[in-house]
């Protein structure tokens, strides 16, 4: 993507790169389905500096010999697509830019390299791409630098001068223009009309392995021909012959052989394709002692990878249970430690809606402490919470497994019991009252503490006949077991009563 501001300044900018007349002309005879090299022949002969570089081309070893005399026969043994790819890189030759700024030298360096990369890779693996298209797009790939630097050329030469390696430099350009030369290039490519397939494989032409299909052969072949060009023309040549393997690697599962192999490949053609060019051939290298430097370098980083995995891992596995840990603190009330309001409420939802699906029952007993407020007015607060802790520990012991218990607010208890009904609820509520009335919940000042409690029970079975029993809703399910609570609290307290079809209530106690 392109900012609109800098979309503006782009479209105002009077020297961006541009194509001689005859190529344009050429782009255009390209899009015509029928397009045979002898009209290609006599509109290039327009142009004798292209139609020569061509011809040489042809003749060169890239193509297999010296015996052609004729643009026609040229175009005959490149290609339709082959003699396009070439006349549009023979013509951006001509743009020779803004004199400050990136280094020029290293942008028709790398993109001459990654096209015979392509060209190479080709050759080497069998692949099946479209290598002229993906030639053309490798040469074109870098071309939104030469936008950048036209219309930015200080700015820009600080940015490209700073980069340490090719994705360094999309990064900070990234943070500079809010874009990148791939994104721009592709622009470019549309305002000379170039077909859709050669501008989208330039926009996605820096895309990572993960992000390349494995399928999109053309994409991966090209993201990786820029890399294979850096190891000539980069500062830090170890690190970029690194980049490059390990990409061989990734993009196309390509083994040390066949790797070395394309090296020195590349090394033996890069003179024939300077010259066609007229620019100097890069430096030759020592492809066999950086490719081993590059192993080590990639032994180390993985190593190094593998421990900083492994400590992450730790780290994940912690804050995993650091974060299971503090949604537990969520679900629980902090006072006693059993479950809170918001959980227990979540709780009943779930387990209504499950009775529907299920057939069961679900059974809520409502608990309220009786005459909690005195004991706290006559031990105090701090008491009380002792109170109610114990007796949070003492209704988790009697409910069981299997059923929940929440803290509903102040001294108010919710017990939730999925698949029992009016019998087993009765039993549990008979259990816990007898347990409070053996049991003080804790000793204060030498003296035993008891306390009991009022409760109502609400059953909802969907699925039966009392209509006592059959709730809309989860909040009238809880208020049908609150209501019956507090009957019991208003009736004479350390009492159990049950929700009946009448709306009453059915006393269950001895």
């Amino acid at each position: 993507m392109i900012p609109a501001p800098l979309k503006d300044k782009l479209n105002q900018c009077k020297t961006l790169p541009s194509l001689p007349a005859v190529v344009v002309e050429v782009i255009e005879l390209a899009r015509l389905p029928n397009t045979g090299s002898k009209e290609l022949a006599e509109l290039l002969s327009q142009d004798p500096s292209i139609s020569a570089k061509i011809l040489a081309t042809a003749n060169s070893a890239i193509y297999g010999g010296k015996d052609i005399s004729g643009l026609q026969q040229a175009i005959n043994r490149i290609g339709v697509e082959g003699a396009l790819s070439l006349s549009l890189s023979f013509g951006l030759a001509m743009h020779r830019g803004a004199k400050n700024g990136m280094d020029l030298d290293y942008f028709w360096k790398r993109s001459l390299i990654s096209g015979l990369a392509v060209r190479e890779i080709y050759k080497l693996t069998g692949l099946s791409f479209e290598v002229e298209s993906v030639y053309l797009a490798a040469l074109l790939q870098d071309i939104g630098m030469l936008a950048l630097n036209e219309l930015d050329p200080d700015i820009y030469g600080v940015i490209f001068h700073s980069a340490r390696s090719h994705r360094q430099l999309t990064s900070f350009e990234e943070r500079e223009y809010t874009s990148n030369h791939a994104a721009i290039g592709a622009w470019l490519g549309q305002t000379w009309g170039l077909p859709d397939k050669y501008t989208d494989m330039i926009a996605d032409s820096h895309r990572l392995p993960k992000e390349v299909p494995e399928d999109n052969l053309n994409v991966r072949v090209l993201a990786l021909s820029g890399l294979l060009a850096d190891p000539w023309l980069s500062g830090n040549k170890e690190m970029s012959m690194t980049l490059a393997y390990q990409a061989a690697q990734d993009y196309l599962k390509m083994d040390e052989q066949g790797f070395s192999h394309l090296l020195l490949r590349l090394q033996d053609q890069l003179p024939n394709i300077s010259r066609l060019f007229d620019i100097q051939a890069p430096n030759k290298i020592d492809t066999f002692n950086l490719l081993q430097d590059a192993k080590h370098l990639l032994v180390e980083r993985n190593l190094r990878m593998m421990q900083k995995l492994a400590e992450q891992q730790s780290e994940i596995e912690q804050l995993k249970k650091n974060s299971a840990r503090l949604q537990e603190q969520l679900k629980r009330d902090p006072l006693t430690q059993i479950y809170n309001r918001q959980y227990t409420e979540q709780k009943l939802d779930k387990y209504f809606h499950a009775t529907a699906k299920t057939g069961s029952c679900l059974a809520v007993v409502f608990i309220d402490l009786d005459y909690f407020k005195i004991l706290n007015d006559q031990h105090g607060h701090a008491v009380g919470d002792s109170a109610l802790k114990a007796f949070a520990a003492a209704l988790e012991q009697e409910l069981g497994s299997g059923n929940l218990a929440g803290r509903y607010g102040g001294e108010e208890f919710v017990a939730l019991m999925p698949g029992h009904a009016q019998e087993g609820a009765l039993e549990f509520a008979r259990r816990l009252q007898e347990y409070l009335a053996s049991t003080p919940l804790l000793s204060h000042n030498k003296e035993d503490i008891y306390i009991s409690a009022s409760m109502g029970i609400a059953i909802h079975a969907p699925h039966g006949k009392n209509p006592a029993e059959i709730f809309a809703d989860p909040d009238s399910l809880l208020d049908a077991a609150d209501k019956a609570m507090y009957s019991a609290k208003r009736t004479g307290r350390n009492q159990i009563l049950l929700f009946n079809s009448q709306g009453g209530h059915t006393q269950l106690d001895d």
